[in-house]
């Protein structure tokens, strides 16, 4: 996992806008499968909201994730346990957990196949590895009006995150089997403020919280960053933002290309 250093410097803010959204816990318990009392390995779990939120459903969730400034924010669960590790290297036995996540993580990681590998060791036989993924490619200019605005930065982050076709070969070589992708929509109110979410909120990416949170913004230089939220704001401010884009108003979802990708340990 490259981005470790990274998330030291960017993470100390990390959870004044990312928290866990029901609407994703729920989706990751259904498709688990499982039942409570279930263990379950968290790969890459930042500051530990997702794990926090499947341990409040009954479920034993181990926690892996490299940068030590992430793991000091988190929450003490009684069932949450802390690793320090990467996701190329789990630090964790062979067939020892019932089910595997991994939430808007995957980009972060030096090398997939490996990753995946790894997921797959320390899951049991039949047992199911949910991703939580974002490929930007699938948010098109025509649908999107952040493209508009932040264009280079979406250009930029096709060289960080894999198109979807690539996850899903590398899952079917690790796990023997064909994985299942389900689209996520957004809603309006999504809780956890990563780069699409508020796409109904245009001002929140004026933010310097929401945007230290947010890797794409985070890591984006300020020469590039800086007069991109310029013209929003001053687009916002004018009512020209409004007069481009008035379907944001009235929509009740959107396509941000957020997918849950699903594989069973053969």
């Amino acid at each position: 996992m490259k981005d470790a250093p990274k998330y030291n410097e960017i993470g100390k803010t990390y959870n004044s806008f990312r928290k866990a959204d029901p609407r994703i816990v729920q989706s990751l318990q259904d498709f688990l499968e499982l039942p409570s009392g279930s263990t379950i390995a968290d790969i890459g779990s930042g500051t530990g909201n997702y794990s926090a939120a499947l341990a409040n459903i009954g479920f034993n969730v181990l926690a892996i994730e490299p940068s030590e400034v992430m793991r000091n924010q988190a929450v003490k669960h009684e069932n949450v346990q802390w690793f320090e590790g990467i996701a190329e290297n789990i630090p964790l036995d062979t067939s020892s957990v019932d089910g595997v996540i991994c939430t808007l993580a995957t980009h972060h990681f030096t090398d997939l196949q490996k990753a995946f590998s790894e997921m797959s060791r320390i899951l049991k036989k039949g047992g199911k590895n949910v991703l939580f993924i974002s490929d930007p490619r699938q948010c098109s200019p025509e649908n999107c009006w952040l493209m508009h605005y932040f264009k280079l930065i979406f250009e930029q982050s096709y060289q960080v995150y894999k198109p979807l076709d690539e996850i899903t070969r590398l899952l079917t070589v690790a796990f023997g089997t064909d994985p299942h992708v389900h689209p996520f929509l957004l809603p309006p109110d999504t809780q956890d403020g990563f780069f699409i979410s508020a796409w109904k909120h245009p001002r929140r990416y004026l933010d310097p919280v929401f945007q230290a949170g947010v890797s794409p913004l985070a890591k984006a230089p300020k020469t590039v960053i800086k007069p991109i939220l310029q013209k929003l704001q001053s687009d916002l401010d004018s009512g020209h933002w409004q007069e481009m884009f008035p379907n944001v108003a009235t929509s009740a979802e959107y396509e941000g290309g957020y997918r849950f990708v699903v594989s069973t340990k053969s």
